[in-house]
């Protein structure tokens, strides 16, 4: 049975990575998907002195939720048995240890143009989280779409279904 960690964030390239793990699923390729949304903690910023900690976990729980709403969407969309994860941390660091947490066989990265030319020169999120990781890295590269001048993105409802649990990974773990 093999787990994939899919990385969601609110770009159309992240959505194009779910896509390809809704379609492994469906083909027989892999049978669970875990989707993770990468938070930045806020706690160590200027809110810290205005917020309690509960209320900014709160602020990244709904962060979080609304970028996991449509990639959870399509999953239950194609029959996919998935959970869903708001990760707290630096996003490497966060990436790597949810899917070790999660016993994940692998990591599925959608890439836009602009991560595709930071990996050419060995900088970005990608490339270190290929370079760290124990754990196969995928990268789905999004096709190059045509933008309408004036259209919007279509909103998409919030899902009803099991809300995302919010972890918090810790920052000191090396890889």
């Amino acid at each position: 049975m093999i787990k994939l960690l899919v990385v969601a964030d609110d770009s159309d390239s992240s959505l194009w990575a779910v896509r390809h793990a809704a379609f492994l699923c469906t083909e027989g390729c892999a049978a669970e998907v875990v989707l993770l949304n990468v938070q930045r903690p806020i706690e160590h910023g200027r809110a810290s002195a205005y917020h309690s900690l509960a209320e900014l976990r709160e602020r990244e729980r709904q962060a979080g939720e609304a970028v996991l709403a449509r990639a959870a969407d399509i999953l239950a969309d194609s029959g996919v048995k998935h959970v869903a994860q708001i990760g707290v941390g630096t996003p490497v660091q966060t990436i790597i240890s949810a899917a070790r947490a999660c016993a994940c066989d692998g990591i599925l990265l959608g890439v836009s143009c602009w991560s595709r030319i930071l990996a050419l020169a060995g900088a970005g999120v990608p490339a270190r989280i290929m370079r760290r990781s124990p754990i196969p890295v995928t990268l789905v590269n999004a096709p190059r779409t045509m933008r309408i001048p004036g259209a919007t993105r279509p909103q998409w409802p919030t899902s009803a279904r099991n809300h995302p649990a919010l972890v918090v990974y810790p920052a000191s773990v090396s890889y």
